[in-house]
C-alpha cells in the first residue's frame, strides 16, 4: 500500500512518522523533509500516479482548492481522504465518477508540533467517514481504535473535540493566571495546577463525568463562591459563570447557587 500524503503541517509530517512506525509505506509531496527520509513529489500528477491512498492534511479552508487540482489527474482506482474533523466527503464531488473512493479519516488527537509522541498516536482514536474498503484496510493496519460517524454528525463530532481539547485550555490558563496574580510564577502554577487537571481527567475514565464533580459548587459552598465572583472583575466572571452553571446542569440544580449566579451576570 503505498500512501501520498499532500500537506506538510504538524499532522501531516506527524501521520507519516506514524505510518512509518507501523511500516505503512508514506511518502511526501514536498521537496524539504529530506531529514526524514521521505521520498517528495514533484506534482499532483506524479503524486496521483504513483500512491493508492492520497491523504490530504491541509487546513480545511484549503482542502477543496486540492481537490480541484487532484480531481484534474488520472485518480481511477486510487482512494482519496482528507483528515478534517469537520468536513464529510461529499467535499470530494465527483470521486465516484472519475473511479475513486472517498473518505474522511480524523484522528482525535491534538497535534502541538510536528514531534508528536509516536506513544500518544498509538492511543488516539481514528474516526472514519464514507463507505471505503481502501481507508478501512489503511485503519485496520494502523492498529489503532477506530469508529465510523455519519457524514451529518461531522461537524458536532468536531465540536466534541473542540470542547475536549481546544476549551479546556481557557480554563487552565484562567487558573494559572490567578496563581500568578497570587506571587507565584508561571513555571510554577503549571507545576500546582496541572497534577490536579490530570487526576480530575482520570477520574472521570474512572467514575463518569458526574462522580468527578468536586469542589464548593457541589458542596454547596455558598460563601466561597461569592468570595470567588466578588475577587473577579466583571469581565472576568463570564468564564466562571458558564462554567458553574454547566456543572449545575450535571450535578443537580441548588436554588440558593442559581440565585448567586444570576446575581452575577
Amino acid at each position: 500500500m503505498k500512501i501520498g500524503i499532500i500537506g506538510t503541517g504538524r499532522l501531516g509530517i506527524s501521520l507519516g512518522r506514524y505510518l512509518r512506525y507501523r511500516k505503512i509505506s508514506s511518502k511526501e509531496n514536498v521537496i524539504d523533509l529530506s531529514r526524514l527520509g521521505w521520498r517528495s513529489f514533484e506534482s499532483y500528477a506524479e503524486i496521483a500516479a504513483q500512491s493508492d491512498i492520497i491523504l490530504i492534511t491541509v487546513p480545511d479552508d484549503e482542502i477543496i482548492n486540492v481537490w480541484n487540482k487532484l480531481s484534474k489527474e488520472n485518480i481511477e482506482g486510487r482512494c482519496v481522504i482528507h483528515t478534517s474533523g469537520a468536513l464529510s466527503s461529499e467535499i470530494f464531488s465527483d470521486a465516484k465518477g472519475l473511479g475513486a473512493e472517498a473518505a474522511s479519516l480524523h484522528p482525535m488527537m491534538t497535534f502541538s508540533s510536528i514531534d508528536t509522541e509516536i506513544k500518544s498516536m498509538e492511543e488516539m482514536s481514528l474516526v472514519l467517514e464514507g463507505n471505503s474498503p481502501q481507508a478501512k484496510k489503511l485503519i485496520e493496519g494502523l492498529g489503532n481504535k477506530y469508529f465510523s460517524v455519519e457524514k451529518k454528525f461531522k461537524i458536532r463530532y468536531h465540536l466534541a473535540g473542540v470542547y475536549a481539547s481546544n476549551l479546556i485550555i481557557p480554563m487552565i490558563h484562567r487558573g494559572i493566571d490567578n496563581l500568578q496574580r497570587c506571587g507565584f510564577s508561571e513555571k510554577e502554577a503549571k507545576n500546582i495546577l496541572l497534577p490536579l487537571v490530570e487526576r480530575t481527567v482520570e477520574n472521570i475514565g474512572e467514575k463518569g463525568i458526574k462522580d468527578s464533580v468536586t469542589g464548593p459548587l457541589h458542596r454547596g459552598d455558598l460563601n466561597t463562591l461569592k468570595g470567588h465572583l466578588n475577587s473577579q472583575e466583571v469581565w472576568e466572571r463570564d468564564l466562571y459563570l458558564a462554567g458553574s452553571r454547566e456543572l449545575l446542569k450535571i450535578i443537580g440544580g441548588n436554588k440558593d447557587i442559581e440565585c448567586i449566579l444570576e446575581e452575577k451576570r
